[in-house]
């Protein structure tokens, strides 16, 4: 399952939307984009990433569940007609409750008040390149007590018996990944 969510950002420009897109069992940042509007653009930007991720490796996007709020981007023809050409499979909260899309929102907030807590001075291109440099240390360093402490890459090579590619920082884009979540269990 991977999850999505759009938060709001402050620069010194003005707001900025970053479109987050998480895998639910490493708790990796699959696909992300930061925009300076609220259009489907930047859902679409991240989902594009977040497919590129798992088709790199193979991840059969016919049992992906994409998991979602009912926000306008999300059920936008453009996004949903994406989802449905890749046969990933669609999931959306009922209302308008944070807490039936809590993995997201959780993400959200370590991203930006684990990270991005002093931006407001920033450009937009520099939060471009704080938030990129945040997903690289968030995947590849910081351990999760909801994966055994690893970091979501360290429980991906554990899960999967292959050695995920190291990206270079900065570069705006995280590893790829397989996952096989049966033999966790």
């Amino acid at each position: 399952m991977v999850v999505a969510d759009i938060t709001y950002v402050a620069t010194c420009q003005g707001w900025a939307y970053l479109s987050l897109l998480t895998d639910a069992g490493s708790r990796a940042i699959v696909g992300y984009a930061l925009c300076k509007t609220l259009e489907a653009e930047g859902p679409l930007k991240a989902l594009r990433m977040a497919m590129d991720f798992y088709n790199r490796y193979n991840v059969d996007l016919n049992n992906l569940i994409h998991h979602s709020d009912r926000g306008v981007q999300y059920c936008s023809n453009l996004y949903v007609g994406m989802l449905k050409k890749h046969h990933i499979n669609i999931s959306m909260t009922q209302c308008g409750d944070p807490l039936h899309n809590a993995l997201a929102e959780r993400m959200n907030n370590t991203i930006k008040n684990g990270w991005l807590f002093d931006c407001t001075d920033d450009s937009f291109e520099q939060l471009d390149k704080r938030i990129a440099d945040a997903i690289y240390a968030y995947n590849y360093v910081r351990p999760h007590q909801g994966i055994q402490m690893r970091t979501p890459m360290e429980y991906i090579r554990k899960c999967s018996g292959k050695v995920a590619e190291v990206p270079l920082v900065g570069t705006g884009a995280p590893a790829p990944i397989l996952m096989d979540y049966a033999s966790e269990f």
